[in-house]
C-alpha cells in the first residue's frame, strides 16, 4: 500500500461514517428504498453527463436530490404513495440514463468521459482528494446535526405528530434529510458506485439494531460498522486492484449475518 493510497482510504472512511451516521435515520424512516430509488436514479445523471461530456458528479448530485425532494412533495401534492412515487421515477431515470448511455457509445468513438459501468460498482481511482474534503464536511455536517438536535430528531422519528404539536418544523426536517441524503449518495458514487450505494445507508442500522435496542448504542454502533467495514473493504480493493463497492457490502453483509444468527441484543 502506497502513500498514494491514503486519500482513497481516508474518503472510504468519512464515507462509512457519514452513512453510518444517517443509518439510523433511515431505516427508522423506512426511507431504504427511497436511498435505493435515489441511487439508481443517479444513473439518469450519469448517463446525461457521459453523453453531453459534462462532469458527472455535479450532474448525478443535481439528478439525486431532484429525486428526493420529487419523492418527498409528490405523496403530499397528488396523494400518492411513495413506494409509487420512487417506482416510477426510479424507472424512467434508470431508462433514460441506459437510452443516452447507448445512444453515447454508439455516436461517439473517443468514449470521452468514460462509460456508464464505470460508475455502477465504484473505483477508487476515481477519487479526487477534493472528494476527501466534500467528505469531511458531510461527516462533520451530520455528527454536529446528530448530536445538537438528538432530542428533536428522536421525536421527530418516533412520534412526527407530537412533534408538529410540539412546533418543530417536521416538513423541512423531512425535506433537509431528503437533501442530505441525497448528498451523501452521490458522493459515496465513486467509491461504492450506484448499484450499491444503498447498501452502506441501510445494513449498518439495521445490523447495530440486533446489538441493542437503545437509539444512542444503535448510532454509535452504526457508525463504528460503517467506518470499520468502509476501511477494511478500501484496504483490500487497494491491495488487490478491485472494486471497493462489493467488498465493502460484503462485509457489512457479513456482519449482518453473524448477528442475526449469534448476536444478543442489550437492553
Amino acid at each position: 500500500m502506497s502513500i498514494e493510497s491514503l486519500p482513497m482510504l481516508l474518503a472510504a472512511l468519512l464515507l462509512g461514517v457519514a452513512c453510518g451516521a444517517q443509518s439510523f435515520l433511515v431505516v427508522h424512516r423506512r426511507l431504504a428504498f427511497m436511498g435505493h430509488g435515489a441511487s439508481h436514479g443517479m444513473i439518469a445523471g450519469v448517463g446525461l453527463a457521459l453523453y453531453m461530456h459534462w462532469p458527472v458528479f455535479p450532474i448525478a448530485l443535481v439528478t439525486a436530490l431532484l429525486f428526493s425532494l420529487g419523492v418527498g412533495m409528490l405523496p403530499r401534492r397528488d396523494d400518492l404513495s411513495s413506494d409509487s412515487a420512487i417506482g416510477i421515477l426510479l424507472a424512467a431515470a434508470v431508462a433514460f440514463g441506459l437510452l443516452l448511455s447507448s445512444v453515447h457509445n454508439h455516436v461517439h468513438d473517443d468514449c470521452g468521459g468514460g462509460h456508464l459501468e464505470e460508475f455502477l460498482v465504484g473505483s477508487l481511482d476515481q477519487v479526487l482528494l477534493g472528494d476527501v474534503y466534500f467528505l469531511c464536511a458531510l461527516a462533520l455536517l451530520v455528527l454536529m446535526l446528530l448530536v445538537s438536535f438528538w432530542q428533536q430528531i428522536l421525536l421527530f422519528l418516533f412520534d412526527p405528530e407530537g412533534a408538529r404539536i410540539a412546533g418543530l418544523p417536521v416538513r423541512l426536517m423531512h425535506l433537509g434529510s431528503l437533501a442530505i441524503l441525497a448528498v451523501t449518495i452521490a458522493l459515496a458514487m465513486k467509491i461504492a458506485g450506484v448499484l450499491l450505494v444503498g447498501a452502506l445507508i441501510v445494513m449498518p442500522s439495521a445490523t447495530a439494531g440486533l446489538f441493542s435496542n437503545r437509539a444512542t448504542s444503535v448510532v454509535i454502533w452504526s457508525i463504528l460498522l460503517g467506518a470499520v467495514t468502509s476501511i477494511i473493504g478500501a484496504a483490500v480493493a487497494v491491495n488487490f486492484d478491485l472494486s471497493p463497492g462489493p467488498i465493502i457490502v460484503l462485509l457489512l453483509f457479513g456482519v449482518f449475518l453473524g448477528a442475526r444468527l449469534f448476536g444478543q441484543r442489550d437492553n
